[in-house]
Order: structure tokens, then C-alpha cells, then sequence
């Protein structure tokens, strides 16, 4: 158990001089203008592009641990000190854990992405922890306030929206009936995000004792109930009486302990019976995760030391999930990406010594905060207590829910700890040693290069920037100022960064500085490119929906020049040369061409081939594949009658494919034994070879269902599908005919 953390009182800090002082200050509004922008900022017109979000934390996280780099080097002083490498010990042996685990996870390319992004949280944390002194730390509060007047304000919007219709211009209104999620892309998201921001809220109260902080918490409340978020409703009662509990302590007296502890139960009893009416009107969601939690559970007992690495969570998943989530979400081309609950998903990726190291962080950081929330620090206390209370309701909310693996809540929960571990800490500035430069010459051309690149990057991501908004059509007023703020907030980005760099690089007199800006400068532009894929994906998306298949092939090929390390964006190509099956031979590099002339089915079996490598158990690829073999092997048939000097080549090529196309959708079936398009497939494919029997097996499979599928609900769906039926019929009149 950790003990107590005793620190000298801090005196009032004082800016260092120069460019120390300057990239002190940067990191700091850096980190509150990053929380602000991850939390509110959406782009395109569909309500869930998160990627948006995804994208200014790989971002904002680069250039925050750049000049954080950049102000040591400067300062000639290590981050990780005696004391702090005490404090930051169970974060740094967890990260080395996952990363051990992600090294021997053999799927690297398709979780990369999320490792990726609990080092940059991580490294997010060791910064706020390492530099954040007690007044750095209310401003980085006041930043996550005035996040909160953002998010409460637009979600009060979206009920008033529910009574008024068209009072909310946007475009997404309305996705989730009438549950709502503000800026936050899902109902439980935002849920997760007012109980961590009202517990940070609350302290605050406690320090200034500003009322409009108590219309704040007020409205987020009033948020919380159309959320219809359960997790939340638990987690925020659970955070206002463990909150009251630790605000006692030494705080309040006896009759004044008595009314918060009063007020805190009724909160309790309120959430309870609130997440009991939330059940049972959507048990679908109870039993949905029941079932992830098993197959979750599955994956445990057959990697538990080790677990699969982090982000592999998605791949794996598929090869032990449930038949049942298939009838409960209604879909197969969607992939649950998470446990819905993070103690398995910890016990999942990194194994039970991961899951222990993550629960050994978390306890040693609110042991931590407890045992130096001193009643005589009135600020260090109240901004422990709301911090502490912040890190406790997402970690309730857990149980149920996955939010701390999105940029949103991810980024707070890592904040949240680097606040604590920070105020701890008390630290003070370190100021900066005046050093000559030895070369200027050198310095000077260092700081030109800088210069030159940052240009370089104002108009590479203004003229991409500008590609992407001209293939938005903008039909109404909310889509008009949705357009108006990506435009304004794009620019202010972009020029805020370049005059943090520019500025940085003119006031440094090392020119290890300028090399870091410039190095930095890369990772930048592949987060902005990974951003530029996904608009191109959802823009080919959106004319395969319109029946532009052509169309769609060359917006699909950019996607994977922008980002090629992202399966999904070859497997969706694949699906469209499946459908375009172009005979032809011919080079065309827009279409992923680079050294040879293809046919459309070579490039599919090519973008396949390469989603197989890295993500071999997802149900749809292989009824993808099967679906490609099948195409190719008809339209061979088709050849065969209408060419009769060829037709013993055309048979036997045709066999070929349907004989492939067979084992790939067998295959399928072991992992989605639900999809009434497989089954159509095999059977047609069974018709087609003459054999009736055949065909009526596996009709009849799809009829008896999935083993151990005994829900009378799900297995209806099975004997009522009108294609089945339609098949059925077809086989009933060839067996009379015959």
C-alpha cells in the first residue's frame, strides 16, 4: 500500500524565463484546449465519425510530448526524478506488461491503432504528472468545465429537440430515438463523460463556491436521465456516495456529515430504481452483454497469463462469440470490438498479471490522493476529491462498458491520473540555464527548417483539407454551421500549432529543439493521412449505398494509399470487384495496381488475401470470399453454354471456384451460424450442381438453427424468413418435377 507522499508546501510558481516558460505555458493550454477540442468536436455528416476525435488525440498527443521533450532538453533537467519514478512505478511496469503482450500477439497491424493510443494516453499522464503544478492543474480543471457547459448545454438542446422537433439543426439528431449523446457519438459515452465531469464539477464547487457550477451539475443530471444510460446512472450514484464519504472526512461536522450522506442515498436509491425501468425497457442490452461477458470469459481461460495483446480484442473475439449477439444486433457486418466490461478486457488482452497490474494502478493512485487530502489544503484537497471521484466513476462505469477505450473518456481517465498523481507531487517550475548557442549559423538554418516544414504542412493539410470539404454537399442550416465550425476550428488548429512551433524554434538556443519539431512533423501528417482514409472509406461507402460501384473503387483505393495498414478498407474494395468482376486485364494504379495487369478477381483475391493475413477469423470475410468464388464460378457457367469450342476449360474452372467458394462459406458458418445469406449461397450452389438433396440440408440446417440456440424469439426468425421460404418452395417444385 502506498504511504503517504510528504511534500513541502509549493511556493507561488513563477514562469521561467525564455523559451522554458513559454513551452510550460504551451503544455498546459495544450492539454486544455486538447481535452475541450476531444470532447466536443465532430466533422462529417454522419453522427458516429469519431474519427474526428481519434484523430486530435493522435495529434494533440504528438505535439504535447514534443514540447514536453522540448522543455526538458531546454531546461537541461530529467522528467523522471526519484520521487516522480516512485509515483509513476505501477504505471510504467502495466504499460511495459501490454506491451509485452502486444510483442507476442501474432495480429500486430490490426491492433496497432488502439496500443498505439494507450501509450500516447499514457504518455499523457506521465506529462500532467511530471510538470503540473497545483495551479496548472485548476486551469487544466477549468478547461474540462467549460467542456462540460459545451456538452451539457448541446445535449439540454437535443431533450428540448424531443418535444420541439427541428430546435436541433444538425444532422445526427435523433439517431438514438429519443436517447441522447451530445457531442459524444453514443448515449453511454456521454453517461460516462458527465460522471466523470460532474465529480471534477463538484470539487471545484467545493474550492471557489461559484452557483453557476451548481447549474452546471444540474444540467448534467438533467442529461444523465435521457441518456437512458444504466452504467452511468450506477457509477454516478456510487461516485456521489463514496465522494460524500471522503468529502467527510475530517471536513465537515456530524449534523453537516448527516445531510450529505442523506442527500447522497437518495441518489443511490434514485439510480437503482432508474437503472431498473432502463432494463427492463431495453433488456436486449442486458442480455447483449451477458453473452459478450461469457465469450470475454472464454478468451480468459485460454490465454491467462499473457492475454492477446491490446486492440486484439476485436480480432480474437469472433472466433468465441455467441450466436445470439448475431440475432441481438440485428447485423453480421458489424464487429463488437470490445468486452463491454474493462476488468475482462484487461483480463482478456493482458491476462490476469495484466488485470492485476491495472488494478494495482488504480488503487495506488486513489490511495494515493486519499491519504494527502488534507484538510488544512483547502485546493489540494477539493481538487483531489474531484479528480479521485472522476477516476472512480469511470472505473464503476466499467464494469458495464467500454468508453475509457475511446478518445473521450480515454483521455480523462489519463488526465484524471496525471491531476492526481501531480497534486500529490507538488511540484514547482524548474526554471531554464541560459545557455549561448555554439553554433548560430547552425541553430539559424535548424530553425529555418522548422520553419520551412511547418509551411510545408499548412498547405498539405489545407489543400487536403479543402478536397474533403468539396465532396460535402451542405442541404441545410445545421449542415451549413457544422460546415462554418470545421472550418474555423481546422484553421485555428493548424495555425495554433505552427505558432507554438515557430515560436518555440525562434526562442530555443538548442538545436536539438528545432530537430525534435521538425521529426515530430511526421507523425502529424500520418495521423492527418489515417484521418484523409477514413473520409475516403466512408465516401466509397456512400456511393456502393447509392449503386455507384465503379465510383467507389477509386475513393476505396485512396482510403488504402492514405492508411494501407487498415484491413477493413481492403476487404470493402474486394466486395465491390466482386461485384464488378471486370474480365478484362489491364493496369490501372488507381485501382491498386503496381506492377502487373489484373483482372477484377485478381484484385479482390488480392485485398482478401491480405485481410486474411492479419485478420483471419472475421465471420464476413470468409463469406466474402466465398461470395467472390461464387460470382466468379456462375458467370464461368455462364461462359461454358455460351462458348462451346472452350467449354471444357470453362467447367472445370467453374467447379474450381464453386468448390472454393463452398469451403469458404463453410467456414463461415463455424463463426456466424446465423447468416440466412450463407446458407442461400450453399444451397444454390447445391441446386446448381443438381443435387436437390443437398440443397434441402442445408435449408434445413438454417431452419433448425444454431446449436445451442434454444430462445423460441431467435429460432422464429429462422422459420419465418421469407428468402428461406422462397427457397423452399423452389425445392419443392424441382422435387415434384423430378
Amino acid at each position: 500500500m502506498p504511504k503517504k507522499v510528504a511534500t513541502k508546501q509549493s511556493k507561488t510558481p513563477h514562469a521561467a524565463p525564455g523559451a522554458a516558460g513559454f513551452l510550460h505555458r504551451a503544455l498546459v493550454l495544450g492539454s486544455g484546449w486538447l481535452t475541450l477540442l476531444v470532447s466536443v468536436c465532430f466533422f462529417t455528416a454522419t453522427y458516429d465519425s469519431a474519427q474526428v476525435k481519434l484523430t486530435l488525440l493522435q495529434v494533440g498527443a504528438t505535439v504535447l510530448l514534443t514540447l514536453w521533450a522540448c522543455l526538458k532538453i531546454t531546461q537541461r533537467h530529467l522528467p523522471f526524478t526519484r520521487q516522480n519514478l516512485l509515483c509513476l512505478a505501477p504505471l510504467l511496469i502495466y504499460m511495459g506488461w501490454m506491451t509485452l503482450s502486444f510483442v507476442c500477439f501474432p495480429y500486430k497491424l490490426e491492433a496497432a491503432e488502439e496500443f498505439v493510443r494507450l501509450w500516447l494516453c499514457g504518455a499523457i499522464t506521465c506529462l500532467v504528472a511530471c510538470e503540473f503544478t497545483r495551479a496548472d492543474v485548476h486551469t487544466l480543471t477549468r478547461f474540462i468545465v467549460a467542456s462540460a457547459w459545451i456538452c451539457f448545454s448541446y445535449g439540454a438542446l437535443q431533450i428540448i429537440n424531443i418535444w420541439l422537433p427541428g430546435a436541433d439543426l444538425l444532422p445526427w439528431h435523433g439517431f438514438f430515438g429519443n436517447r441522447i449523446f451530445s457531442t459524444l457519438a453514443n448515449p453511454n459515452f456521454f453517461g460516462a463523460f458527465i460522471v466523470c465531469t460532474s465529480a471534477i464539477i463538484a470539487g471545484e464547487y467545493l474550492r471557489t463556491r461559484k452557483k453557476s457550477l451548481l447549474v452546471l451539475l444540474a444540467l448534467g443530471l438533467a442529461d444523465l436521465i435521457f441518456t437512458e444510460s444504466k452504467g452511468a446512472w450506477l457509477a454516478y450514484a456510487g461516485v456521489a456516495v463514496l465522494g460524500t464519504f471522503a468529502y467527510a472526512r475530517g471536513v465537515v461536522h456530524l449534523k453537516q456529515f448527516k445531510k450529505w450522506a442523506l442527500g447522497a442515498l437518495v441518489v443511490l436509491a434514485l439510480a437503482a430504481g432508474a437503472a431498473g425501468v432502463y432494463s427492463a425497457k431495453r433488456f436486449q442490452s442486458v442480455s447483449f452483454r451477458a453473452y459478450t461477458w461469457l465469450s470475454a470469459f472464454e478468451m480468459v481461460k485460454d490465454s491467462p497469463l499473457l492475454g492477446t495483446g491490446p486492440g486484439s480484442f476485436k480480432i480474437v473475439y469472433p472466433a468465441y462469440r455467441r450466436p445470439q449477439i448475431f440475432y441481438i444486433e440485428n447485423a453480421h457486418n458489424t464487429e463488437t470490438a470490445h468486452a463491454e466490461n474493462e476488468y475482462l478486457e484487461q483480463a482478456a488482452t493482458g491476462g490476469v498479471v495484466g488485470l492485476a497490474l491495472f488494478l494495482w494502478l488504480m488503487s495506488f493512485v486513489l490511495i494515493c490522493a486519499y491519504k494527502n487530502m488534507r484538510p488544512t489544503d483547502k485546493d489540494t484537497q477539493t481538487a483531489l476529491l474531484g479528480y479521485g471521484a472522476a477516476l472512480m466513476g469511470l472505473l464503476m462505469h466499467g464494469f458495464v462498458d467500454i468508453s475509457v477505450h475511446f478518445a473521450s473518456s480515454g483521455l480523462l481517465q489519463a488526465l484524471c491520473i496525471g491531476a492526481m498523481l501531480a497534486l500529490v507531487l507538488d511540484h514547482k517550475n524548474v526554471p531554464e540555464t541560459p545557455q549561448t548557442p555554439v553554433h548560430p549559423w547552425w541553430l539559424w538554418a535548424a530553425r529555418v527548417c522548422v520553419w520551412l516544414g511547418v509551411g510545408a504542412l499548412i498547405i498539405y493539410t489545407g489543400a487536403t483539407f479543402y478536397y474533403v470539404l468539396r465532396n460535402l454537399a451542405v442541404k441545410t442550416v445545421g449542415e451549413g454551421i457544422l460546415f462554418g465550425l470545421s472550418v474555423l476550428l481546422f484553421a485555428s488548429v493548424i495555425l495554433g500549432v505552427a505558432y507554438t512551433y515557430s515560436r518555440v524554434a525562434r526562442q530555443t538556443a538548442r538545436g536539438w529543439v528545432c530537430g525534435l519539431l521538425l521529426v515530430s512533423l511526421v507523425p502529424c501528417t500520418f495521423f492527418w493521412r489515417v484521418f484523409l482514409a477514413n473520409h475516403y472509406y466512408s465516401l466509397g461507402v456512400a456511393l456502393v449505398q447509392l449503386g455507384q460501384a465503379h465510383a467507389s473503387l477509386g475513393a476505396f483505393s485512396d482510403a488504402i494509399k492514405l492508411n494501407p495498414f487498415l484491413s477493413e478498407y481492403r476487404q470493402y474494395r474486394a466486395n465491390v470487384f466482386a461485384m464488378t468482376l471486370d474480365p478484362q486485364k489491364r493496369f490501372v494504379p488507381a485501382l491498386g495496381d503496381t506492377d502487373k495487369p489484373r483482372t477484377d478477381f485478381e484484385r479482390a483475391q488480392d485485398d482478401l488475401n491480405f485481410v486474411f493475413a492479419h485478420n483471419p477469423v472475421h465471420a464476413m470475410l470468409h463469406l466474402n470470399a466465398g461470395q467472390l468464388h461464387y460470382n466468379m464460378g456462375m458467370r464461368q457457367r455462364n461462359l461454358m453454354r455460351q462458348d462451346p469450342v472452350q467449354a471444357v476449360l470453362y467447367r472445370a474452372l467453374a467447379d474450381e471456384n464453386l468448390r472454393q467458394a463452398q469451403a469458404y462459406l463453410e467456414d463461415s458458418l463455424n463463426l456466424d451460424p446465423v447468416n440466412v445469406n450463407t446458407y442461400l449461397l450453399l444451397a444454390n450452389m447445391a441446386l446448381a450442381k443438381g443435387n436437390v438433396d443437398e440443397a434441402q440440408a442445408w435449408v434445413t440446417r438454417y431452419y433448425q438453427g444454431p446449436a445451442g440456440v434454444t430462445e423460441e424469439e431467435f429460432l422464429t426468425r429462422h422459420r419465418e424468413n421469407p428468402h428461406m421460404r422462397a427457397l423452399q418452395a423452389h425445392i419443392d417444385r424441382l422435387k415434384t418435377a423430378w
